[in-house]
Formats: C-alpha cells, structure tokens, sequence
C-alpha cells in the first residue's frame, strides 16, 4: 500500500507530477491519486466544489500582482479584470500559509498599502464572506474525510475573521474549550448530520481517501469551505490538563485512519492491537 501524502503547494507540482508517472506501474493499492492532489489548489478547488449543493465557496482567482496594481491605481475595476470578485476581498501571496500575507481589503485604496508591503508576483484573491455567529464570533473547524467520513479535528473561536488555533485564545479560555468539547462529543448527530449532503458532496468532488478540510458555518445553513489539503496538520499533542476531551477524539480519528488503510490493503486489523 502507498499513500501520497504531498501537500498542495507550487513548490510541490514538480513532486507531484514525478510520483503521478510512478502511478501505472505500483503494483498494490495507492490512496491520494497525485492528479487529485493538485485540483486542491485554492483556485482549483473553488471551481470544482461550486455546484454542491449546501456548501458556500467563494470563488478564488490567481491574480498577477500587475492586474491588482491595475485596481489600486483606479485604471480597471476590479469586476473587469477578476470576474465573480467585487470589495470587500481576501488577498494573500500564491504560497503564503498560516496567514502570512493574509488581509481583508475594503476597496482600492487597501490594495495601495498592500502591495506595498507584499512583494510577491502573484496572489489569491476571493471574495470577503462574513461568517460570523449570532453571538459575533467567528469560529473554524478542522474536520478530516476518511473513506468520504468527516471526523472533528478540532474547533477554533475568535472575535476576528482570521482564525488560527494558535492565536484564538483556546488556551486562555475555558469557556471556549467547554464549546470546543462540546462540539465533539455532538459531532456526528450535529455538525455532521447538519452539513451530511454537504460534506459527501465535497468528498466524492475531492475523489481522495484522506484528506482535511477548514471551514466554517453561514447562518443560512451552508457550509463554508475556505481549504482543503492532504497535508494538513491533525494531532494528538494539546496538554490534556487543558483539552482532556481531545485524546479520545484524535484516537477516533487515528483508528479510523488505520482502518481505512486495513481496507484499502486488503489487511484485517490484529484483535490484540484493536484496544
């Protein structure tokens, strides 16, 4: 069995190509087809996913940093030259990740300071969604798809749009963590009964036995995808003084993953090891 588990990125097509070659002549079962891997692009993604019904994905366009300089200086309406995408926007550079070069920008005068301070020849540019809860939080979800079955990773909140675990005050906050613990214990009759047509939509788009997802909810009921990767980071490693609800939750999600690999290898998992 060989699984591939290369990340989206454009460093990374160079990897991908030359493992989608090796593809014809693996003689046991492979997961992640590499051409799969690549239509995990932001721009990629957002045209694929756009007819499931039940998910909200804005669509996303690789701009030339030429084309945005254009919308700063007043030359060309942003609607000309990105079609499907009017203010407010989320830039951010082509392989930026964890926010690095993220913003929201409100109108042309935004992209003037920004392209000051960002470099990069190329960026991402979707439409700003306001995703916020009744409450005016906004919170993120991490789920991994198993076999096309969503798992909880994880749930951050925030007061601001862009959320990272890491910087939603999680740690800070037991309120938090009491809904985070929430969340998972309610999982599979909430989140994922709420959003099951979404999510195997989604799934059987992606045509990938592994891979993890961030999103968020709109108040009219559609799920909102912001990424998808195979190369997402799930883990076990939170202090459980602090998350004691997450160990039984990521051992769901790491036996569930064995599983499918028994499966997809035509090998039976051993009784002693199934504890």
């Amino acid at each position: 069995l060989a699984i591939v588990a290369v990340g989206e990125s454009d460093q990374n097509r160079a990897v991908l190509a030359d493992i989608d070659r090796l593809v014809d002549v693996w003689p046991r079962p492979l997961l992640n087809a590499p051409a799969r891997i690549i239509d995990l692009s932001r721009e990629a993604l957002s045209r694929n996913l756009q007819s499931v019904a039940g998910l909200a994905v804005p669509m996303t366009r690789r701009v030339a940093r030429a084309n945005l300089q254009q919308i700063a200086d007043g030359a060309a309406a942003i609607d000309r030259l990105i079609a499907g995408v009017k203010f407010p926007i989320i830039a951010r550079p082509t392989e930026s990740h964890a926010g690095q070069g993220l913003q929201k920008l409100d109108a042309p005068s935004d992209l003037v300071t920004y392209l000051a301070t960002q470099p990069e020849t190329e960026f991402y540019v979707s439409q700003f969604v306001d995703y916020r809860s009744a409450d005016g939080h906004f919170r993120k979800y991490r789920i991994t798809l198993i076999d096309g079955k969503p798992y909880a990773c994880h749930m951050a909140i925030s007061d601001h749009w862009m959320i990272h675990y890491l910087n939603a005050g999680m740690h800070e906050s037991t309120a938090k963590r009491a809904e985070e613990a929430r969340f998972m214990a309610g999982f599979d009759t909430g989140f994922a009964r709420r959003h099951q047509q979404a999510l195997a939509g989604l799934a059987e788009r992606a045509g990938l036995e592994y891979f993890a997802i961030d999103c968020g909810e709109l108040p009219d009921g559609r799920l909102l995808v912001f990424e998808a990767d195979v190369a997402m980071i799930v883990h076990a490693m939170d202090p459980a003084d602090l998350f004691p609800y997450k160990l039984d939750q990521m051992r769901k999600v790491f036996a569930a993953f064995t599983a499918m690999l028994g499966r997809c290898g035509g090998v039976s998992r051993p009784k002693a090891a199934a504890r």
